[in-house]
């Protein structure tokens, strides 16, 4: 083939099995102490067979073992083997050996140098299949040179790499093999580092990803209660990488060099992990940010709090998620005043928000809103039956403070507003707008009575809204379901099961308290899928 993408295609190959199963672990340094200090996105699977095997034991992995998809998978899987062939000859080895290629960690990371240049490298243990491997560089170094490309074989240090070089194109590929584990690197100088530190030359100034304290505080944090290691891991660092990659863009450096000013370099980095099929649980998920220290700008802006995450008594047991998280809505606001007038001047913000919001609706936000808001705020959705193509409803609960007057003014509140109208519920008043009237025909029109005339089943199809709303146990209830605000007084007079009563809630807020440790959540959130 005469294509001048082969020697791409080779080697994409050749990557892509790399991601496919096995089961031994080479002896060569770990992917953090091997990736350069500045690696700005990463991605580890710890061992490619556990982490194959662990994925068919939760949920969505053991998919593909049900009656009703099992043909499904057998069939795909039959027709890749029945197509295989011809892709075996062009890279002489068979999908069997490929599928066997994959022998512990594996990982993809991106990485940049002082200048800005990014580097790429993939590193994978395939033990001892090593042989597989080798014929598939010799049929990518084939179609290198059958289409006009630069080989060139090198030592560095003690190791023989293999750099595929394109005519007119900057991105080269280095290649090597070394203790039973194959590298694929886009730069000269990431195969130098990697090679410097696994044969222990490096220098002091060849430091690590394992020496980067953004990353490493967020792996720390990432491990399981019982010391399990994740089945996968990763980490990313936006702002280094943005700046690297614009270095040369005058225009860009100009809105990176307003960043520090808006405080948005304090977003160091995120990451977090994976690991499936713990005990009792399907899989835990951890995703952790790294801010800076002391906030300002819009880091200033989150003021989350702390305080009790069990679910309000009266939430219903039967909800399909719960999601709680306490915020200082009055810090917030005062913090946004601060950081808008110290950009456009003092008392732009407060400008800003009389004439566009305190004027219209005649309110004052600061008094009447933000200061009669108590700092957790509620969110839980429940399936309305019969089954309807909108039958999820959700409720949002805001706490008050202590000191709210609204629950006390609510009909003065809304007595200006002729479409609410006042209902009660055991005793407890809520309001509810009312939903769409049927539009008048003029005198002596022709009633149209297509609507009317409707298959029953189409109406049934969506349910109605009922937006709602209360002033229930010190929160204001706003739903899109009367049905649902009517469970939850419902729940809160005892009259049903709550969430927090629930056993499956209970096991899920213990092994919350076990991942959290000693730090205090801000939010909690659970769902039944």
């Amino acid at each position: 083939m005469k294509n001048p993408l082969i020697k791409r295609i080779a080697v994409a190959l050749l990557a892509l099995t790399l991601v496919l199963p096995a089961t031994v672990k080479a002896e060569r340094p770990s992917a953090p102490r091997l990736l350069p200090y500045n690696t700005v996105l990463y991605m580890r699977i710890h061992s490619v067979p556990e982490f194959l095997d662990k994925f068919d034991e939760t949920s969505f992995g053991s998919i593909k073992t049900d009656p009703a998809v099992q043909p499904i998978w057998d069939q795909f899987y039959n027709d890749l083997i029945s197509a295989f062939p011809q892709i075996e000859e062009e890279l002489g080895v068979s999908l069997e050996d490929l599928l066997d290629i994959p022998q512990g960690e594996l990982s993809i990371s991106l990485s940049v140098t002082d200048t800005g240049t990014p580097m790429f490298a993939m590193i994978a243990d395939v033990g001892e299949n090593t042989e597989n491997v080798a014929k598939l560089i010799e049929r990518a170094e084939f179609e290198q040179i059958e289409n006009a490309g630069d080989l060139e074989e090198q030592v560095i240090g003690e190791t023989e790499v293999t750099i595929f070089r394109q005519p007119g194109d900057d991105d080269d590929v280095v290649v090597f093999n070394k203790d039973e584990s194959v590298v694929i690197c886009s730069s000269e100088i990431m195969a130098e580092h990697l090679i410097a530190v696994w044969e222990g030359t490096a220098t002091d100034a060849d430091r690590v990803l394992a020496d980067n304290r953004k990353f490493t505080d967020i792996m720390r944090s990432s491990v399981g209660t019982g010391g399990e290691l994740p089945h996968m891991s990763w980490y990313a660092d936006p702002y280094t990488l943005v700046n690297a990659l614009t270095r040369d863009n005058f225009s860009a450096q100009a809105v990176i060099a307003l960043l520090p000013t808006l405080g948005v370099d304090g977003f160091k980095a995120f990451g977090g992990s994976v690991i499936m099929a713990p005990e009792g649980f399907d899989s835990i998920s951890h995703f952790h940010v790294a801010l800076g220290s002391p906030r300002r700008g819009i880091l200033n802006l989150i003021t989350l709090g702390e305080g009790e995450m069990t679910p309000e008594p009266w939430i219903p047991a039967d909800v399909v998620d719960y999601t709680t998280v306490y915020w200082d809505f009055e810090k917030t606001y005062a913090e946004l005043t601060t950081l808008v007038d110290s950009i456009l001047g003092e008392g732009y913000f407060e400008n800003l928000v009389e004439t566009n919001v305190n004027i219209p609706a005649a309110i004052d936000l600061k008094a009447d809103i933000i200061e009669q808001l108590g700092g957790r705020v509620t969110l839980i959705g429940k399936v309305i039956p019969p089954a309807r193509v909108n039958s999820y409803s959700r409720l949002i609960a805001i706490k008050l403070s202590e000191e709210s007057e609204l629950p006390d003014t609510a009909d003065e509140l809304f007595a200006n507003y002729p479409f609410l109208s006042q209902e009660d519920h055991k005793g407890t008043p809520y309001y509810r707008i009312a939903g769409p009237q049927p539009r008048p025909n003029p005198a002596g029109a022709q009633q149209n009575t297509s609507a009317q005339d409707a298959p029953e089943d189409a109406q049934n199809s969506f349910r109605r809204p009922t937006p709602s709303l209360a002033f229930y146990n010190g929160y204001l209830l706003v739903t899109d379901a009367e049905e649902m605000l009517i469970d939850v007084i419902e729940t809160g007079s005892g009259a049903l099961e709550n969430l927090a009563s629930q056993e499956d809630y209970q096991i899920v807020a213990e092994e919350l308290s076990k991942q959290s440790r000693e730090d205090s959540p801000s939010m909690v959130s659970f769902t039944r899928p």
